[in-house]
């Protein structure tokens, strides 16, 4: 059972992300990203965690989104993030991270950046086998790009991006237990945004722990109302706008 503070902080956040949802036309945060192939060769770490995806060889193939957060412009930094989406044992998982602190009480603060290359990490702690844990990847590029677009489109243009893949305790060193290449040429999706939501699409045997994760699952089901209700509006207007444009037709009132 929630306690009354959780079910407080949910409907606030609720509330908060579902408003920006609708003055954004359907996307508080991260509103428009590139999208590359993504192949995790996973090799796990020297300790076990107790579950496949930390502690055995896998070889998968999915989808990374690279996005600002916010949306603010060039030079001004942002909070970058990186999603990742595959397919394991016959289901879709996500994974979100994004750029914070690299001390053990920094990794749990998100931190604004200007240059692609650095540390993202899940924030928002995991379970494996009764364990905490938090995730990680470092971004490797040719150099330090500038956290725009058009750089890190060039730059996937020229060959993979490779990301490391990391694990660590809550206050514990990262271990590295593999490498995602993710490669080109980058699609932009402002258009139609990708989703993704580690909570309805965990990691097999990696879950999702603690309140934080209840309290932002709020966010998330509220943004993604009223995202599919602004799509389901733009839909019609572009229906109508389609109808009255046709030939022939009549410039009545309903159009």
């Amino acid at each position: 059972m929630r306690q009354p503070w959780t079910r407080l902080a949910r409907s606030a956040l609720a509330a908060t992300f579902g408003t920006a949802a609708r003055l954004r036309h359907g996307r508080p945060l991260h509103p428009s990203g590139l999208v590359l192939d993504a192949h995790l060769r996973l090799h796990g770490t020297a300790r076990r965690w107790g579950a496949a995806f930390l502690d055995e060889r896998l070889d998968l193939r999915g989808t990374a989104r690279l996005s600002r957060s916010v949306g603010a412009p060039w030079p001004l930094p942002d909070i970058l993030g990186i999603a990742l989406r595959w397919r394991q044992d016959d289901t879709t998982a996500d994974l979100l991270l994004a750029t914070t602190g690299r001390s053990p009480a920094g990794r749990r603060l998100l931190r604004p950046a200007t240059r692609w290359t650095g540390l993202y990490t899940s924030l928002f702690p995991y379970e494996a086998d009764g364990g905490r844990l938090l995730l990680g990847a470092l971004l490797h590029t040719p150099a330090a790009l500038p956290a725009t677009p058009g750089a890190l489109a060039g730059a996937a243009g020229h060959g993979p991006l490779v990301l490391e893949l990391l694990v660590a305790e809550p206050s514990g060193p990262w271990h590295l237990l593999g490498q995602a290449h993710l490669t080109g040429p980058a699609t932009p999706d402002a258009e139609r945004p990708m989703r993704f939501n580690p909570l309805r699409h965990p990691i097999p045997g990696v879950r999702p722990a603690g309140w934080p994760n209840d309290v932002r699952d709020a966010a998330y089901v509220a943004a993604q109302s009223a995202s599919d209700k602004e799509g389901d509006a733009g839909w019609r207007r572009e229906r109508k706008v389609a109808r009255c444009a046709a030939p022939g037709r009549s410039r009545g009132r309903t159009c």
